[in-house]
């Protein structure tokens, strides 16, 4: 209970007011006047080509922002790298998609990403009403404090609705004596339409929040620039 409620907190802070992950009665009618037509995001029945793994080609406005944000953070030669997988499902299966981490073993000890996904896809929920995100947690949040994964439907920005997208934001925090490792950070989970046709491709990214963090034992801002500036993304192909 302990270790959950930390991570509640640290997630609280995060996102309650900003996302509107945590606001879930208090803005459904503004969540109707957000709906936006569940279309694919790519040529349906047109061949597409599935994503290239480690595709880092998603710009978007708020990933320009980041960079104006560490503009001036000392640049390092290496450091953490986030990366969202790649995977293949059926029309109406579910697709396990598992967010994993490199080049930070034994050094972080806190985060909070928004992952993004078309809004044709169904983010699984362990807890519908709070809109807690279901996941499988991976090893290199292991010895985590706490760890919490929240669906953000509501109050969406403005960038999101008109990407029609929605985001997963996801946090975990630390002791500095038992920091995260590399591997695995957490596998989330997301239903393709029964009706998606073959060779759709579905693009899962990034959205940049002025409070995201990716930090390390210092605190030093020039790892969670390397952090932002090499994020990976992902996809999910129907076959």
């Amino acid at each position: 209970m302990k270790r959950k409620f930390l991570a509640a907190v640290l997630a609280a802070a995060m996102a309650a007011g900003t996302t509107g992950c945590l606001s879930n009665n208090d803005s459904k009618e503004k969540d109707k006047d957000n709906t936006v037509p569940t279309v694919s995001h790519s040529d349906e029945g047109q061949g597409a080509e599935p994503v290239s793994e480690g595709r880092t080609d998603l710009i978007t406005e708020s990933m320009e922002l980041m960079r104006l944000k560490y503009s001036e953070i000392p640049e390092i030669s290496s450091g953490p790298v986030i990366k969202i997988s790649d995977t293949t499902v059926k029309p109406g299966e579910i697709a396990a998609v598992t967010v994993s981490l490199t080049g930070a073993d034994k050094q972080w000890t806190k985060c909070g990403i928004h992952m993004t996904y078309p809004d044709v896809l169904e983010c699984q929920l362990s807890n519908i009403e709070e809109l807690e995100a279901d996941y499988e947690p991976g090893s290199a949040i292991k010895r985590s404090m706490g760890f919490v994964a929240m669906d953000w439907q509501n109050n969406l920005a403005d960038e999101l609705i008109r990407n029609k997208n929605r985001s997963l934001f996801f946090t975990a925090i630390f002791s500095e004596d038992t920091p995260g490792a590399d591997g695995d950070i957490a596998t989330f989970y997301f239903k393709v339409p029964d009706d998606a046709m073959p060779g759709t491709v579905y693009d899962l990214g990034y959205f940049f929040m002025d409070s995201d963090m990716f930090r390390d034992i210092n605190d030093d801002l020039s790892f969670e620039k390397y952090a932002f500036e090499h994020l990976q993304s992902g996809s999910i192909t129907v076959r």
